[in-house]
Parts: structure tokens; C-alpha cells; sequence
């Protein structure tokens, strides 16, 4: 399955934890996941596409990096 924009940035760490580090090295905003309690509560409430936008990250650049990491299992 391919990660899309309009994924839920929790159901994809949930589903592709190995997506984890790419997340964190976007910067301090997904760094945040990191933490389990964070992931839970902050993940959840947003999707790929919007946590892009509110953090000024390419998102086109994002998604080929998350499903370039999920392609390597």
C-alpha cells in the first residue's frame, strides 16, 4: 500500500513504524514522534498533507522518502 497525503500521520507510523526516522529528521515538529505519548496525542489529529503545510515541509519530498522506506522491507 502506498503512504498518501491524505493519511492520518499516526495511522502510518502505527502501520510503517520504520517510517519513524524519516518523519524525525524532517525537524523538530515530527521530531516530536519520537515520543510515544506525543505520537498518540498529536499524531492522530492530523494528516500527512496538513502537518506539511503547518510546518513548511515539501510534502511531494516527504512522501517519496516514506514510501521509498516502506518499499525497502
Amino acid at each position: 500500500m502506498k503512504i498518501t497525503k491524505d493519511m492520518v500521520v499516526e495511522d502510518v507510523l502505527s502501520k510503517y513504524p520504520e517510517t519513524l526516522d524519516v518523519f524525525a529528521k524532517q525537524g523538530h515538529c515530527f521530531g516530536l514522534l519520537a515520543n510515544p505519548v506525543a505520537r498518540k496525542s498529536l499524531a492522530k489529529l492530523v494528516t500527512v498533507e496538513t502537518a506539511c503545510k503547518l510546518h513548511f515541509i515539501d510534502l511531494e519530498k516527504l512522501l517519496r522518502e516514506l514510501n521509498e522506506a516502506v518499499g525497502k522491507k
